[in-house]
């Protein structure tokens, strides 16, 4: 049952590489990686579940301009409006299913605004580092396509993908090099900026104290046997094995663990005794959850019915709501802190080559085609 839990799909994976990143050489570093969700007020969040937004695409805006249309000039390099629109693209592909869909519009003008602004700043920093004599090996660069290649979906390689998608392979691998000789310049202007001090990780921690915040979670091991499109005689008798199942471990003659190794029908799960770990509020389906969050630790429940078919749920440990404490935090806080100082200084080094830059803007009119 892959969809007890939402998994990373194709698709992130594919717009993370191809995406314009002007920060890819690590200068942000999002704090995902000390809670799981956003650190900071400012940020939005966008876990929502929600149908696929492209089951419904958009119509063609007769107004638009056309994907050959060049829309900007930034140093005399043209941007047009199709590489604008693939960054577009690959974001909507990435936050697909996490945004409502009458949110789309407003965010498609705001991905529109965000990916112009970055392939202006890719295109100046791209520009400041050839002109510093930054170079890319073709070594450095065969090492991080192969990086790369280790991520791509099982089955697949990156040129696979890359070709199902109509990204031209050489063409991606020179915007990698161009991107990684940007990393090169990055570091350079940022190589004087010191770690964030024990004493800043202590006020961030504790001025966004809500965030450090652990849900009431639980690890639990279940057994599936699946139900749907079965006809009612079906169902029963799914219902009667699923029974007899529960009594064999009740019996002793198998431990639960193998059981679900054995008759489980969840493939997300059989293989590891039907356990899934540290699962909060919403992150299973409703029926599940009550009987996870409701059974005594240790003990098989009741068969649970839900969308999917029989569950035997096994709940073997559940964690009342926390706080991270900041000892085991403190490291990756300092690493994020530092970032966004390294990241500020970045920022700040584009506007002062932007004071300096040519850029011209050739479509005023994306008011009237519905684009900003």
């Amino acid at each position: 049952m892959t969809t007890l839990v939402k998994k990373t799909n194709a698709a992130a994976w594919l717009a993370a590489i191809i995406t314009v990143s002007v920060f890819a050489a690590g200068c942000k570093k999002e704090p995902t990686s000390v809670t799981g969700t956003a650190q900071t007020a400012e940020s939005i969040d966008l876990n929502q579940q929600t149908a696929d937004l492209f089951q419904q695409p958009l119509k063609p805006d007769p107004l638009a301009p056309k994907p050959e249309d060049v829309v900007l000039t930034v140093e005399g390099q043209p941007v047009t409006y199709g590489e604008i629109m693939q960054g577009v693209q690959m974001q909507m592909m990435q936050m697909r299913q996490r945004v409502p869909p009458q949110q789309l519009p407003a965010i498609q003008k705001q991905l529109y605004k965000r990916i112009s602004d970055n392939l202006v700043a890719s295109i100046l920093l791209t520009k400041a580092a050839e002109k510093s004599g930054l170079v890319v090996s073709d070594t450095e660069l065969d090492e991080e396509i192969a990086a790369i290649g280790k991520n791509a979906p099982e089955g697949k390689s990156l040129k696979s993908v890359l070709a199902e998608n109509n990204v031209d392979y050489d063409k991606w691998t020179q915007n990698l090099r161009k991107q990684m000789m940007v990393r090169k310049l990055a570091k350079e202007k940022t190589a004087e900026i010191p770690e964030a001090s024990l004493a800043d990780v202590t006020k961030f921690y504790e001025e966004n104290i809500e965030t450090f915040k652990v849900p009431e979670n639980y690890t639990a091991s279940h057994i599936l046997l699946m139900t749907k499109d079965l006809s009612a005689e079906e169902k029963a008798a799914k219902k009667e094995q699923i029974e007899k199942i529960k009594e064999e471990i009740n019996a002793g003659t198998i431990t639960f663990s193998d059981a679900a190794k054995k008759y489980s029908e969840d493939p997300g799960s059989k293989e590891n005794g039907g356990e899934y770990q540290n699962v909060s509020a919403g992150q299973m389906v409703p029926a599940f959850e009550k009987a996870a969050f409701a059974q005594e630790i240790g003990t098989i429940g009741d068969v649970v019915e839900t969308e999917y078919g029989y569950h035997l749920i096994k709940v073997t440990d559940r964690q009342a709501e926390s706080i991270r404490p900041l000892a085991e935090i403190k490291d990756k806080l300092q690493e994020y802190l530092t970032g966004q100082a390294k990241e500020a200084a970045i920022v700040a080094y584009i506007e002062e080559l932007k004071k300096t830059a040519k850029i011209e803007t050739h479509r005023p009119d994306f008011d009237a085609a519905g684009v900003q």
